[in-house]
């Protein structure tokens, strides 16, 4: 067994994707939320590499210009880049890589474009690379057609014996049903001897990273196999329709891990939950929902039909409506949002609070039990306890130059189709006349009456 278990992480990201007809590098496609090739490095990043060694080529600029972005800036620190030169194989990737590679004494080496891996499966490869002591392992699956993915050979021993590409194979290797998915752990010593004698292959003149496995065997070194049990893992991406597949697997997949964890998902097929997403048991989840980057939702809510939730945390017992938006903001025990309501980044909805239909709420706390039922915008605010807003009521805060702060404090009642002109504060227990501007502070316990007095004329008669 290895003494030293640091590793290097490899992605490679340099293909042209021809297959998918699109401007775009093949790895910047959307799969849900994140492009393949972040989905990928965001998986790995969570098995501790020493360094990840991206490897760029085709429109390198815009692969590099959106990960750097994209990627958590902890992921993003020990991410590297390398531009591969001459852009025939995978072979032809790890040689040019290699001054960076050989800085470890372990790399693992995966496709950018190929991100259906589970995190815990790559884990569980990790640790099994590290226990078994070979010199390369390899992940692998079962297929019924297995196509055009390379067949794995396997000894008396169980160990790799070859991986023959599917052009090479012959009628029994052919029928062999294990393929290689093109992820691997490599002993860095072994790998650096083996990859320096590929030879081109194919009608392209390619390098074969599997010849580097090839080269190790024939060295004397040894290769196993790590099986996966669900053979979706290993799928590669290379059109339109395999990314229209992967998402569908993805999607699938979650639902039934949070079915089988005691979460209702009334039709799986139509609603849409990230891998990154949290969600408690006795939930229920409705058809039409996305919920999306790392939300968190607690124990026996009810979520939707219909709605995006976006990086929110949903404490126990709160209930999100139908089609509602919430993004970056937090819904507290037993708060109650929609339907047709929106939180923008940085709200925070107090416990048994209430946001109804077509209100918005952005950047600001909304106390405990506090109602702001219809049609209201409150936006930069701290809003205290079982406080009503009447509907139509806004907060004007933005002045043409600032964002200025709104106070409201606890009890007081918004009469319907108030403005308030911040900066102000509502002082506890008071009250706001409907059809008020209010641009000064009112006190606790007060009236705050604001708008022109009423008068009513009697019309002259029109002559003929």
């Amino acid at each position: 067994m290895p003494k030293n278990k640091n590793f290097a992480a490899v992605v490679l990201a340099a293909g042209l994707g021809t297959r998918m007809k699109s401007d775009l590098p093949k790895v910047l496609h959307y799969l849900g939320d994140m492009s393949l090739a972040e989905r990928a490095i965001r998986k790995i990043a969570l098995l501790g590499p020493e360094k990840i060694i991206v490897i760029t080529g085709h429109k390198a600029e815009l692969v590099e210009a959106e990960l750097s972005k994209k990627l958590p800036p902890e992921t993003a620190a020990k991410t590297v880049f390398i531009r591969q030169k001459l852009l025939k194989g995978s072979g032809r990737a790890v040689q040019e890589a290699m001054g960076l590679i050989r800085r470890h004494d372990h790399a693992m080496i995966l496709c950018g474009d190929a991100p259906l891996f589970r995190a815990e499966t790559a884990r569980k490869m990790l640790g099994f690379y590290f226990r078994s002591g070979h010199d390369c392992l390899v992940m692998t699956a079962d297929l019924e057609n297995p196509g055009s993915y390379g067949r794995v050979k396997r000894n008396h021993a169980g160990d790799v014996a070859a991986i023959v590409e599917a052009a090479d194979a012959d009628e029994w290797e052919k029928a062999i049903k294990e393929v290689n998915s093109g992820t691997y752990f490599f002993r860095v010593k072994a790998l650096e001897k083996a990859i320096r004698n590929l030879k081109k292959k194919g009608s392209k003149g390619e390098y074969y990273l599997t010849d580097a496995v090839e080269n190790i065997l024939a060295a004397g070194g040894r290769a196993a196999a790590f099986k996966l049990p669900d053979a979706t893992e290993m799928t590669g991406i290379n059109s339109r329709a395999d990314l229209a597949a992967a998402y569908a697997m993805l999607t699938a997949r979650k639902a039934a891990d949070l079915m089988a964890d005691g979460v209702t998902v009334v039709d799986p097929a139509n609603t849409y939950i990230e891998e990154s997403a949290v969600v408690g048991r006795d939930t229920v989840i409705h058809p039409g929902v996305f919920i999306k980057g790392d939300t968190v939702i607690g124990k026996g809510c009810r979520i939707g039909p219909a709605g995006v939730i976006d990086g929110c945390r949903i404490d126990d017992g709160a209930v999100v409506k139908y089609s509602c938006v919430l993004e970056g903001s937090r819904v507290r025990e037993g708060a109650i949002v929609g339907p047709f309501a929106r939180l923008r980044p940085l709200s925070d909805i107090g416990p048994a609070a209430e946001i109804g239909n077509f209100a918005e709420v952005k950047k600001s706390r909304i106390g405990r039990g506090a109602k702001m039922h219809h049609h209201s915008y409150v936006g930069d605010t701290d809003m205290g306890d079982k406080v009503n807003i009447g509907a139509g009521t806004i907060t004007c805060n933005y002045d043409g130059v600032n964002k200025n702060k709104t106070v409201i404090g606890a009890g007081a009642f918004i009469g319907s189709n108030t403005n308030l002109v911040a900066p102000v504060n509502i002082g506890p227990g008071a009250y706001t006349a409907a059809g008020s501007t209010i641009t000064e502070n009112v006190p606790g316990g007060t009236l705050g009456i604001a708008r022109a007095r009423q008068v009513v004329k009697r019309l002259k008669k029109r002559t003929k």
